[in-house]
């Protein structure tokens, strides 16, 4: 614990956390001034006013903007989570759908948004025309901190466990099949498990940022059955499988809802893994902090209603 905290907290100004919180986020010092209204000499001086209190420089300017300091990335989590309790003691108590002119952040991948944003979207036209929504895909650490100080409403996805503080519920149970174009040379009436190990496979890569929790499951069962060199192509989203599979002679194995999404567009033919594969849910997610915030309760009521293919 720094010797200087408690003579920091006695002298603080809640004004200068906001500016500390937007230049974090924005890692520029005209971006952050922009959002909060701000020009550029009052966030300079506020800036170096926070400097002198903490006693340290917060920021520093590299090739790539301003990074933070190790004590800046050692409160901002605080910071941010003690400024969303602030602003949500100050939000609407009500939460009217049909004149809202309120924008929801969303978190889901890119089969959230091919399967659920859709009916989402025609959700909002029939009862809440004013309403907008945008869809995120941070990181898992960033999504934690998001939802905690309301950045984001709600995550949808297979997701793996928050820490305590987080509320779900399931919105789709399904399971994995295997995908291939229509016509396979070698594919055509089953897929046994011989085929499956003999063709050649493409992945989309679990190690990419914004990957949901199948990335990871689809991955470990393939490379248990075919070898390193089976797996020819590796991509970073799902919604470009389609045009590969239809190029190639690879396999995809995907969530079933997706590939009987990806059936209404191309020809391509779907089968049960040659193999055992667990079955999965996926969630929504929300912080507790806005379980009774009335519009996050609203927007988590649309998902029940909507059935993504199956």
């Amino acid at each position: 614990m720094r010797s200087d905290i408690k003579a920091f907290g006695r002298r603080v100004d809640l004004n200068l956390m906001v500016v500390f919180d937007a230049v974090y986020r924005a890692r520029n010092l005209s971006a952050a001034g922009q959002a909060l209204g701000l020009s550029q000499p009052a966030m300079s001086h506020a800036l170096s006013r926070l400097r002198s209190l903490v006693n340290d420089p917060l920021f520093v300017r590299l090739p790539r903007g301003l990074q933070p300091t190790p004590y800046a990335d050692a409160i901002a989590a605080a910071v941010a989570q003690g400024l969303g309790t602030i602003r949500g003691a100050f939000t609407e108590t009500g939460f009217d759908p049909g004149t809202s002119k309120r924008v929801f952040r969303v978190a889901m991948t890119d089969i959230g948004e091919r399967n659920l944003l859709p009916k989402i979207c025609a959700q909002l036209a029939a009862h809440a025309p004013g309403v907008g929504i945008e869809t995120v895909q941070p990181n898992i650490k960033e999504l934690r901190d998001a939802l905690a100080t309301g950045d984001i409403d709600l995550a949808a996805g297979v997701i793996p466990e928050f820490d305590t503080g987080f509320r779900h519920q399931t919105i789709v149970r399904n399971s994995y099949v295997c995908m291939v174009r229509e016509g396979h040379p070698t594919i055509r009436d089953t897929l046994t498990l011989k085929l499956f190990r003999d063709a050649r496979h493409v992945l989309v890569s679990s190690q990419a940022s914004t990957a949901t929790g199948h990335a990871e499951h689809i991955e470990r069962a393939v490379r248990k059955r075919a070898s390193k060199e089976k797996i020819a192509v590796r991509n970073a989203h799902y919604l470009a499988l389609p045009a590969i599979i239809m190029s190639t002679d690879l396999v995809a194995t995907v969530p079933r809802g997706l590939a009987v999404s990806f059936q209404e567009d191309v020809k391509v033919r779907i089968f049960p893994p040659p193999f055992a594969m667990p079955s999965f849910e996926a969630r929504l997610y929300w912080h507790e902090r806005y379980h009774r915030e009335p519009g996050n309760k609203w927007l988590r009521g649309l998902f029940p209603q909507i059935r993504p293919p199956r």
